[in-house]
């Protein structure tokens, strides 16, 4: 009790506020996730870069650690780009309004499927129908999927911290199978500064944790969300979970 009150002492006023006494489920750290969400879905245009880290298990139920970096890049509702560079895998996805394209540079394999009219329901879909969750997908849905505020079991302010020079609040929560660390930005306003997802429906319980570096104004013109066919790509069928 000592400790925590100490803690306490140490934030600002404004900040102590959040954790004195919390609840369970904090309504003022799912607010500040729904009021990020919403911002993000509101964001004419955005580059964000994000340095990964990812759990493999093996075999033998061992924790590998993997380490990629990502790029996204998006334009409005409509247009959507992102690279995946990871120690095992290379990824490209493109989205234009209209279709979904998977890409691998280094297999030379693609696939393309017809796509909701906006990012957040492709997302969705392509989850729902192909099993695929894009990187970084979670980005759109904070706030906007009322199932998954729904199934929170804890939501708490855990204190301040510093992520590339700036100031963010960092949230934890947690719904069955996953645990979510959230660091938001303080001032302005609010983007995420650094996730990590813990599965703990799995043994292991492996982890994925992403840091990002935010450009909201990044050069984009409308061809670059339209994947085309370089010399050697082939298309392979995307089949649905159910076939």
């Amino acid at each position: 009790m000592k400790t925590k009150l100490l803690c306490l002492a140490l934030l600002p006023a404004s900040l102590a506020a959040w954790a004195a006494d919390e609840p369970a489920i904090n309504p003022r750290v799912v607010a500040a996730l729904e009021q990020m969400g919403e911002h993000l879905r509101s964001l004419p245009k955005f580059q964000v870069d994000a340095q990964l880290t990812l759990d493999v298990v093996n075999e033998s139920g061992q924790k590998i650690k993997t380490l990629g970096t990502s790029q996204m890049t998006a334009f409005g509702q409509t247009g959507l780009r992102l690279k995946l560079s990871t120690d095992r895998q290379t990824r490209e996805f493109f989205y234009n309004g209209k279709k979904f394209t998977q890409y691998s540079p280094r297999l030379k394999f693609y696939t393309t499927v017809e796509a909701p009219d906006n990012i957040p329901d492709m997302l969705h879909a392509v989850e729902k129908h192909y099993g695929l969750q894009v990187p970084m997908e979670d980005l759109f849905q904070f706030g906007k999927d009322s199932a998954q505020i729904r199934a929170l079991t804890a939501a708490s302010y855990v204190g301040p911290s510093t992520v590339n020079g700036k100031v963010c609040d960092q949230l934890a929560l947690r719904r069955p199978g996953v645990d979510w660390q959230v660091w938001v930005t303080r001032s302005g306003k609010p983007l995420p500064c650094q996730i990590v997802v813990t599965r703990t429906d799995k043994p292991a319980q492996p982890e994925y944790s992403a840091v990002y570096r935010w450009n909201l104004n990044p050069k984009v013109t409308p061809a670059a969300f339209t994947f085309q066919p370089g010399k050697g790509d082939a298309e392979i069928a995307f089949k649905k979970i159910a076939e």
